[in-house]
């Protein structure tokens, strides 16, 4: 420790940390960011928000109560009857998608439901109750389809999982702003594609034999459920509620409006999610949130001050809505596969507790907007409101003891488990489950004789996983492979 007079050198604080963000980004390759599942998990996305926020296929606004249920409420409502199912009846659910037929029909369904939205809104010859039944059939194909990029991303390592799903957000955003300003046409018909190609894309390399694989973890589902459901529905409820009355009765493309603005809160959600995780050896969700919290907590406060349907209060709520979008999926994600929960268990509740958190948000939103009058003392009741709902969600997420409660140990303290902490660092670096059996017996001291004679390998083969190992952990000898999992600290939420 240094003398109280004594000149404190940061510089080596600064060199330190720049290169730890350095060696997270090293791990993440370009085809991470720009392969054929990215692209194909930005259609599903793409087609969301083409759907919800603007009037290219029907004109159902998300906080007018005469529209509501056109579109988004029932829409949502079909998502989360598929979620709650496959969260129940996981092996049925994979048997069912594991079969050549089904995997045509969720994204066919969403195509078809798109199609009869865009003429049940620019003709006269279909009505009520076709919009409604096309919205819930939309959802449930939708619902499906989501379900089955969870367990792809499952399947990815951490920096992989931050990686595709913010290159997929802004993709989505992108794709947003090309098809609303298409001609009316020939936006409809690629709205309607999106979901194909996305399907497309996903059944072609999918495992779907390993869907309904029972994980290695006991589980406590109840404990589970509850936990998902008070942290991401609180969540999104707050969310969404402060969205509709910043995004007003109005779609977010019209005259006047700029179809950018999706990809600008792309941009900044990505940045208040993904960056403060770069800033410790192992990757850091706790100050993700923390930043993602800080910065709704912002656009809460600025609810009574800027003009609602503006320029600026659209920009605001899109933020609030990419925030809750990319933070709920990569938290998912994440838990998913560094506690080897079953996938469709933990997405179809934690995704389910989303969407019906998004769906009274904005109803609530809805209703305020339609039935009482907008004024200052209200809107700063409601930023009261906001911000405290945002950190009774904030307690209640998923934390590191949190799970430990779930998975039937006791909570952890300090560091993590051995065991445990080299699992993180081979999510973390995409190891192989090889590569991350000779990383462990490295990190309990054993020579490279006796990890051939344990595991059965050639000595050749041992160099092999020992050169990929450091390869992949950027490190040197032995001794760097022990820091790097000793560095895998635990006693930091998620």
């Amino acid at each position: 420790m240094p003398e109280r007079n004594e000149p404190v050198d940061r510089r080596g604080g600064w060199s330190e940390a720049a290169e730890e963000v350095r060696a997270h980004l090293r791990s993440v390759t370009l085809a991470d960011v720009l392969d054929a599942r990215v692209a194909g998990f930005a259609l599903a996305l793409a087609w969301q928000l083409v759907v919800y926020f603007s009037a290219t296929v029907h004109f159902s606004t998300r906080n007018d109560v005469t529209h509501f249920n056109s579109v988004l409420g029932f829409s949502s409502l079909g998502m989360v009857a598929v979620l709650v199912l496959a969260a129940l009846a996981p092996r049925g659910f994979a048997r069912v998608v594991a079969r050549p037929w089904a995997r045509l029909v969720a994204p066919a369904m969403v195509a078809a439901a798109t199609v009869a939205l865009s003429i049940v809104e620019h003709s006269e010859v279909i009505r009520q109750p076709w919009c409604s039944i096309a919205s819930t059939l939309a959802g449930i194909g939708m619902g499906a389809l989501l379900l089955s990029w969870a367990v792809v991303f499952s399947r990815f390592s951490t920096m992989q999982v931050i990686a595709r799903a913010a290159s997929a957000l802004i993709l989505a955003a992108i794709a947003f702003a090309l098809v609303v300003l298409m001609p009316e046409p020939f936006s409809v018909v690629v709205a309607a594609c999106a979901p194909m190609g996305s399907a497309a894309i996903l059944f072609a390399q999918a495992p779907w034999q390993e869907l309904g694989k029972t994980p290695s973890a006991q589980l406590r589902h109840g404990a589970f459920s509850r936990s998902a459901v008070l942290s991401l529905g609180v969540l999104a409820l707050t969310g969404s509620f402060v969205s509709a009355l910043l995004i007003d009765a109005a779609p977010i493309v019209n005259s006047g409006s700029n179809p950018w603005l999706f990809l600008f809160a792309s941009v900044v959600a990505v940045s208040a999610v993904c960056v403060p995780m770069l800033s410790a050896d192992s990757l850091d969700f706790a100050a993700a949130y923390k930043s993602s919290v800080f910065a709704m907590g912002l656009i809460f406060l600025l609810l009574p001050i800027v003009e609602a349907g503006g320029m600026t209060a659209r920009l605001l709520g899109l933020t609030v809505y990419c925030l809750t979008l990319l933070l709920a999926w990569v938290v998912l994600a994440r838990i998913t596969g560094l506690y080897q929960l079953p996938p469709l268990f933990a997405f179809g509740v934690g995704w389910s507790s989303l969407v019906l958190g998004n769906l009274a948000g904005t109803f609530a939103g809805g209703v305020l907007e339609s039935f009482i009058v907008i004024t200052p003392w209200l809107l700063s009741v409601c930023t009261l409101a906001g911000v405290c709902l945002l950190f009774f969600a904030y307690l209640f997420l998923f934390t590191e003891k949190t799970m430990a409660r779930l998975l039937g140990g006791p909570p952890s303290r300090g560091k993590r488990p051995f065991k445990e902490r080299c699992h993180q660092v081979a999510l973390d670096y995409a190891l192989t489950d090889r590569e991350e059996e000779v990383m462990i017996l490295i990190a309990k001291g054993r020579s490279t004789p006796r990890i051939r004679a344990e595991l059965g390998l050639t000595t050749g083969t041992v160099n092999t996983h020992l050169a990929n190992l450091y390869r992949k952990l950027d490190v040197h000898d032995r001794q760097e492979v022990i820091d790097r999992v000793e560095g895998a600290r635990g006693g930091k939420e998620l």
